[in-house]
């Protein structure tokens, strides 16, 4: 009396190749949903000169069996808009801002603007004034809320990743 079990070859080969498959599938599917974050996150970012919104890009990295991806600025002021700043920052609040333990200056400051000095040229002696009063700029959470937005989608996508490896 015996048993016989077909079928062990292929489905010890469809495990042992299932992590690099579920990688290669979850980072390409992560770079997907990361684009579309980042599409997001430029609609609902500021538009004066373009400069934030076209500094907004996606990005993914593989640490290990984790991958990693989101949305990034290589403009500096990109975070004063996304979590704000100032009093009328902490007014406005960012969903993060405990977590992220940010502190808002409690007054306004004055600071210098060139674009400003510009637009005012020069007084009768002179000298150009670009010095600007403010109190900070409200959060937009701009990709906070591309994220947020995102995240049923996104455990979706991946959810399925996983499924099609191991479905084979």
């Amino acid at each position: 009396m015996g048993v016989s079990v077909t079928g062990f070859d292929s489905l010890l080969s469809a495990i042992e190749n299932s992590p690099d498959e579920l990688g290669r599938k979850t980072a390409v599917k992560a770079a997907k949903l990361a684009e579309q974050v980042a599409g997001q996150a430029r609609q609902g970012a500021l538009v004066d000169s373009g400069r934030l919104r076209n500094s907004l890009e996606r990005y993914v990295e593989a640490h290990g069996d984790t991958v990693e991806g989101g949305v990034k600025s290589s403009y500096p002021p990109a975070i004063y808009h996304e979590l704000g700043t100032g009093p009328v920052g902490a007014a406005s609040g960012h969903p993060m801002a405990g977590e992220m333990g940010v502190n808002y200056s409690p007054s306004g400051w004055t600071y210098w603007s060139d674009e400003v000095a510009a637009q005012r040229g020069t007084d009768a002696a002179g000298k150009e004034n670009g010095f600007v009063y403010t109190e900070g700029v409200p959060a937009k959470a701009f990709m906070h809320n591309a994220l947020t937005a995102s995240e049923d989608a996104i455990l979706e996508q991946l959810g399925a990743a996983v499924t099609e490896v191991f479905e084979k």
